[in-house]
């Protein structure tokens, strides 16, 4: 990735063509897409998610958000404040302490194998503490500098970010 495909509010659609992962099964068996650390599904914590796709489409409507960068999304996100990208985490504990519920009411999982496929189909993209640091590190000084604390605040809440639309059929109720 050069710096002349960052823009000004840093990376939108730049990848470096790796992702957290997908492992086939060390059997052989049923391929299923699993994250680094093997995990299976992703979550995200929302109270006032009520169904119905989440997130921005790419295009237009992700250009729109208020937020249009990494640094600002991980470390700045305020509720009221649209951004380009969603974020999710591997774990469930995590999810639910974005939530105001003392269980896991509000909790969304999305399973990784599927929007691995919709990645693939460039409906969305994916993007990992580590593939966020290294972009933000091609970017703009403002934004570089802020890499390293992007990347740690991500790792500690287990996070990756999408960016793109998940359609409401590809998540599920943790609780059900």
């Amino acid at each position: 990735m050069s710096f002349s495909e960052i823009g000004a509010q840093g990376p939108t659609r730049v990848r470096n063509g790796q992702g957290i992962g997908i492992e086939k099964p060390a059997d052989g068996g049923d391929a299923i897409a699993r994250g680094s650390d093997g995990k299976k599904y992703i979550f995200r914590g929302d109270d006032n998610y009520r169904g119905g796709p989440v997130g921005r489409a790419l295009g237009a409507e992700a250009d729109a958000a208020d937020i249009g960068n990494f640094a600002d999304h991980v470390l700045r996100k305020e509720s009221k404040l649209s951004s380009r990208y969603t974020s999710f985490t591997t774990e469930t504990k995590v999810a639910r302490t974005f939530t105001s519920a003392f269980y896991y009411k509000y909790v969304s999982k999305a399973a990784l194998a599927r929007l691995r496929g919709l990645e693939s189909q460039g409906s969305l993209t994916i993007w990992d503490p580590d593939q966020v640091y290294e972009s933000l590190g091609l970017g703009p000084r403002k934004l570089a500098r802020q890499a390293a604390d992007v990347r740690a605040a991500m790792k500690r809440n287990s996070e990756l970010l999408i960016e793109g639309q998940i359609p409401a059929d590809y998540l599920e109720p943790v609780n059900s």
